[in-house]
């Protein structure tokens, strides 16, 4: 279940953490530079619904594109691989050079988890938002920063999220409802 392949224009939940619950994100600037290489690295081949970066651990909610939406190179199953094999070895490799360490960064390959109805698609995005708060990080999830919580909150993308998240009414509004309730999911976090 955990290392379900990956196949074009379906959903999956994609998390990993830190070797030994160590940190992945040491200071503030590193959120921002594991993003970036999302962009680089992940854009490409999948749309992204949701994302909460915490200090030992990542989520993300995304739909590898459709085969002939995505550049020629990256069309196959191993191109796509490679693609996530390559931003977690370039950010392993930033990390390591940048606070003198060596060795492996991640827990393992990355897991990832095939969402497989609209409940879940929504459920799933409520529970990666409300992660930090799960993790008691902050008393409220919403004042979190490194997540896309507030880019549905103030209706605004953030050149990361798939626009239609935001743009759609009922799904927005789907998304923004199921924030109300607490939402688990069996994690080993």
């Amino acid at each position: 279940m955990y290392y379900v392949s990956l196949h074009h224009g379906m959903y999956y939940h994609v998390y990993n953490r830190g070797n030994n619950k160590e940190a992945l994100f040491k200071e503030e600037r590193n959120y921002y530079y594991f993003l970036d290489l999302y962009k680089k690295y992940i854009y490409p081949i999948a749309d992204l619904y949701a994302y909460c970066l915490l200090p030992n651990h990542f989520h993300f909610l995304v739909q590898i594109k459709e085969f002939g939406d995505m550049d020629h190179m990256f069309r196959s199953r191993n191109g796509i691989k490679v693609q996530f094999a390559t931003f977690f070895g370039t950010y392993t490799k930033s990390i390591n050079s940048a606070y003198q360490r060596s060795g492996i960064l991640f827990e393992g390959r990355f897991k990832r988890k095939l969402i497989g109805s609209t409940d879940q698609f929504y459920q799933t995005i409520a529970y990666i938002h409300q992660n930090p708060q799960t993790h008691n990080l902050v008393s409220d999830y919403q004042v979190w920063p490194y997540s896309s919580y507030w880019s549905y909150l103030r209706r605004e993308n953030n050149d990361l999220l798939r626009e239609e998240a935001i743009s759609d009414r009922d799904m927005y509004e789907s998304i923004m409802s199921m924030h109300n309730n607490k939402i688990l999911v069996d994690e080993d976090f």
